[in-house]
């Protein structure tokens, strides 16, 4: 089993929440709290926004300012400002990832519950090596030494997969995905039982939307959602374009995208019939060679 280790993005957005929370909780306006310490207002912002580290005496002024003397939490905020200020594994592919990915799969690796939609392609959690190599010459025609860094990414993604308690796994694929060829020879049919195999597991449900469904929501455009078990990190929605991918934590707009993925779950096949479904994509696929082709979106 993998070993969970907390990305320093997810615990700079816990600390930001911790000192939020203090900060209401002695009833004190963030003007004033900079006033007092003698900071910019700019500086106590960009804090309390996660955006800069904050130092072990600059903290232990900030949390006695608050009132905070339980000697426990603070030696457990001190902690988790340290481990706010490590590297993640992320960082030295920087010049991979697209804007904002990289803050994604930090919070990606810590959520209790994945849910996710995709029109197009197959999500990176679920994706072969066969797969995901084909995306990489297909839709970015990247250098072979590119696609072996991607390839990485991707296999450190799919570590929470294997985990002691992995998240719960909530899947809709359009039909489009799982027909279009990505990779070469047999490489899709081989994608298509991974995809089988994974949704056999507890944690993991995979329902397909096919074809003769018509219009539905998720037609707009793919999404995730993230949801975690500890109540400092509040739910965020990620969203993708062509050129970057943004991940937002609006309350309103996350439960606007929660009601159109219990829709869409609704609308599509059930996990049995979408067992059934891809049984027999997997049959057609057996007969045929298939081209190496391209796909759409996530670059790693």
């Amino acid at each position: 089993m993998t070993e969970v280790r907390e990305d320093p993005t997810v615990q700079r957005r816990r600390l930001r929440a911790e000192l939020r929370g203090a900060r209401d909780a002695a009833g004190l306006r963030q003007a004033e709290v900079a006033d007092a310490m003698d900071w910019s207002l700019s500086k106590l912002m960009r804090i309390e926004r996660g955006e800069v580290n904050v130092s072990t005496n600059d903290l232990r002024a900030l949390l006695n300012h608050y009132g905070v003397k339980d000697k426990g939490k603070v030696n457990g905020l001190l902690e988790l400002a340290r481990s706010a200020r490590g590297s993640s594994f992320y960082d030295q592919y920087v010049d991979l990832l697209k804007p904002g990915f990289r803050e994604y799969l930090a919070y990606e690796a810590s959520a209790s519950v994945i849910r996710q939609y995709e029109p197009v392609l197959l999500p990176g959690l679920l994706q072969t090596e066969e797969y995901a190599r084909g995306l990489f010459e297909g839709m970015s025609r990247v250098t072979s030494e590119r696609a072996d860094r991607g390839w990485t990414v991707r296999q450190h993604r799919q570590e929470l997969v294997d985990r002691e308690s992995p998240p719960e796994m909530r899947y809709v694929l359009d039909e489009a995905a799982l027909r279009r060829h990505v990779g070469r020879g047999h490489a899709m049919r081989r994608q298509l039982e991974r995809i089988k195999e994974l949704g056999a597991e507890p944690n993991i449900n995979i329902q397909v939307m096919p074809f003769d469904r018509g219009a539905h929501p998720g037609m707009a455009g793919s999404f995730v959602l993230l949801e975690f078990a500890d109540p400092n990190l509040a739910d965020l929605l990620h969203l993708e374009s062509i050129d970057s991918m943004t991940v937002r934590d609006d309350t309103y707009l996350i439960a606007r995208y929660l009601d159109r993925f219990a829709e869409l779950e609704r609308l599509a096949l059930s996990p049995d019939e979408s067992v059934d479904f891809l049984d027999v994509l997997i049959g057609e696929m057996s007969l045929i060679d298939q081209p190496a082709n391209s796909a759409h979106k996530e670059t790693v």
